[in-house]
């Protein structure tokens, strides 16, 4: 058997029937052989939830016979070679396959979201242009890390002139700087990386760091992006000149001041932009190393020496795991415990038969990819808002939520049944999705190990050999491991001037939006990634939506030569009074004793949104122009009216 026939024959058939209806043309298909592939009430279509294929379990109703024409269908027309025939699907086609993809029917609301986060389209724009980009018209990006990087790739296929800042050396932005052993991405791979140019190489279900990290190098090499990024040039601040309609940043490169000009401004630097680092009294009096898992020494050796983590949540369970046979003793301070579920597939390598699958035979990537998300396409009630009347009757925040609470619970009883003690000190006291949930990476397994110890506390002061609790437990080591995550900055970490005061002043007391990327008083600037933007989906998805808000606002401003654009006060207080009164009914606001990087300043959530993802992807299709306060350009005159020309011959 050769690689096709073997990768073929380990597909999961459902999305091999819709690859071959997409190769041959042949739509009949589906009503010939879908009936008998499609899901039936009982099975589990684990592709919606961990990533992994859709077992054979089958054989009534003919789903063995079915699935084995169709294989062989599949091999036969690979084999020929012919040009798929019906490589872009209309809608309402897309919509009859992805019910068979997902084993239900694709909700209205969420059909476009779908279609473009699977990758079946690479052109999302609503606008269609009326005049292009003029080139003294420049935009400026601020930060070249996923979110940078894709304003990039989809602003060069604008025509747009653009230049990106970056601090560093290299793109990638946290995930350059992120380097502890360990770090991996918490979401599936298929999903975690851009629908328009997805990646069929990922060697595990969840990436690591470095993995990722190459996949955003090979995009900015392959979109030709370097030429137009100036790297290791610091940003300090911007400054808005009504007069002439732009901004003026400052940067540095070096020991050199350097300022730049520009029409339209775009921070790509996403909320989380500093270590948070605790309040340690004498903490600079410790002879040992220091590291925060952001700001990690790969020089420092580990080996057999005695080491203090403090921190148990996402970044803390990877360091735990990732070092844990290598350090002589280590003792895991947590606050608080968090809600831990499993994942098989946290360490599983994806099989070289399906990455032949995801290189070689059309469509199976986006299938696949659409697979791995359907579920987020569904209504996810529960997730976040709370069910009053379900809390009522059973004191739980709701179903889905208390489903969550038992599988997390179930597990750590599997691990923990035979020591109360630590059960108890695992065992979280405030609802699901207060803050984020873990998937297992192995730390459970960490913590039975006979040199590891958990504690919980809290990190007061040090001394020169020790760490000491706020409760006056003295932890003797040789090295302080923090990893207690990233202050939420929003931008206030520069100084950004815009018509009437700075940024830093406009947030206080919180930083707040206009749909996740504007805030009135800072004309032609979005700020990606901004409050209200994040934990209704992964940092891909909410990238490319921004993005392509961005690009539209753009198009508009060149299309009406506008010279400035500004959403009204009124229309981002409505908005903000909106998800402010959506967010107080959510488990995140009504939080218990959760901590965490939800609430700004330990208070107030800003920086999620109780919205379903689908309704935000219609919401940030256009810009909605009774929402700002436009300027034309003088020399802009009347809008010009264009007769065709008639020809002839």
């Amino acid at each position: 058997m050769n690689m096709l026939e073997a990768s073929v024959a380990q597909l999961d058939p459902v999305v091999a029937l819709l690859a071959l209806v997409q190769i041959t043309g042949d739509r009949s298909l589906l009503d010939q052989h879908g009936p008998a592939l499609r899901l039936r009430p009982g099975d589990r279509n684990q592709t919606m939830f961990t990533g992994e294929r859709r077992g054979d379990e089958g054989g009534a109703d003919g789903y063995e016979d079915a699935a084995a024409q169709v294989r062989a269908m599949l091999v036969a027309e690979m084999k020929a070679g012919a040009k798929p025939l019906l490589p872009n699907l209309d809608l309402p086609l897309f919509r009859k396959m992805a019910e068979f993809a997902a084993g239900q029917p694709l909700p209205d609301i969420s059909v476009g979201p779908a279609y473009q986060h699977s990758g079946f389209t690479t052109d999302t724009r609503v606008r269609r242009p009326q005049k292009a980009p003029p080139s003294d018209f420049k935009v400026l990006v601020i930060g070249a890390g996923m979110m940078g990087i894709n304003a990039g790739v989809k602003l060069q296929q604008a025509g747009f002139n653009f230049t990106i800042l970056e601090k560093h050396g290299d793109v990638g932005g946290n995930w350059l700087e992120t380097r502890y052993p360990g770090a991996a991405v918490d979401t599936p791979s298929r999903s975690y990386s851009y629908s328009f140019d997805p990646n069929p190489n990922w060697t595990r279900f969840y990436p690591t760091g470095p993995e990722f990290l190459h996949y955003i190098q090979d995009i900015t090499d392959k979109y030709r992006l370097r030429p137009q990024i100036q790297f290791d040039t610091a940003v300090s601040g911007a400054r808005w000149d009504e007069e002439r309609n732009l901004w003026v940043v400052e940067a540095r490169q070096g020991e050199k001041t350097q300022s730049y000009e520009a029409d339209f401004v775009i921070w790509a630097v996403g909320p989380n932009n500093a270590p948070n680092f605790p309040d340690v009294e004498n903490l600079d009096k410790f002879r040992g190393p220091v590291m925060h898992t952001a700001q990690w020494d790969a020089d420092i050796d580990l080996e057999g020496k005695k080491v203090v983590l403090v921190g148990s949540a996402c970044s803390g369970v990877q360091v735990a795991t990732a070092i844990a046979d290598q350090v002589g003793d280590l003792t895991i301070v947590q606050r608080q415990p968090e809600y831990i579920v499993p994942n098989p597939l946290a360490h599983t390598g994806v099989d070289a038969l399906e990455r032949w699958a995801l290189e070689n035979i059309p469509f199976v990537h986006q299938w696949l990819r659409f697979q791995a998300a359907a579920l987020a396409y569904q209504d996810l009630r529960g997730l976040a808002v709370i069910d009053e009347e379900y809390r009522a009757r059973t004191g739980g925040a709701s179903p889905l939520s208390d489903m969550i609470k038992r599988q997390a619970m179930d597990y750590l009883e599997s691990h923990f049944g035979d020591d109360p003690a630590m059960k108890a000190e695992l065992t979280p006291s405030y609802p699901p999705f207060a803050k984020r949930i873990i998937h297992d990476c192995g730390f459970f397994d960490t913590v039975k190990k006979p040199h590891v110890k958990l504690l919980s506390g809290a990190m007061k002061s040090a001394d020169e050999n020790a760490v000491i609790l706020a409760d006056g437990r003295r932890l003797e080591c040789d090295a302080i491991l923090l990893a207690t995550g990233y202050k939420l900055m929003f931008g206030r970490q520069f100084d950004i001037r815009g018509r009437s005061g700075t940024l830093r002043d406009a947030f206080d007391p919180y930083p707040f939006s206009y749909l996740g990327v504007l805030i009135p008083g800072f004309p032609n600037m979005v700020y990606l990634g901004g409050p209200y933007s994040h934990l209704v989906a992964n940092h891909a998805v909410v990238s490319e939506q921004q993005v392509h808000y961005t690009i539209e606002l753009l198009q508009w401003m060149v299309d009406e030569r506008l010279a400035s654009i500004d959403v009204t006060r009124e229309a981002a207080d409505r908005f903000v009074a909106e998800v402010d009164a959506e967010l107080s009914q959510t488990v995140w606001a009504n939080s218990g004793n959760a901590h965490g990087y939800y609430r700004d300043q330990g208070k107030k959530v800003v920086i999620g949104i109780a919205r379903h993802n689908s309704h935000i992807w219609h919401d940030t299709r256009s810009p909605r122009a009774e929402d700002f306060e436009i300027r034309r350009k003088a020399d802009a005159g009347e809008d010009e009216v264009r007769t065709p020309t008639r020809l002839s011959m």
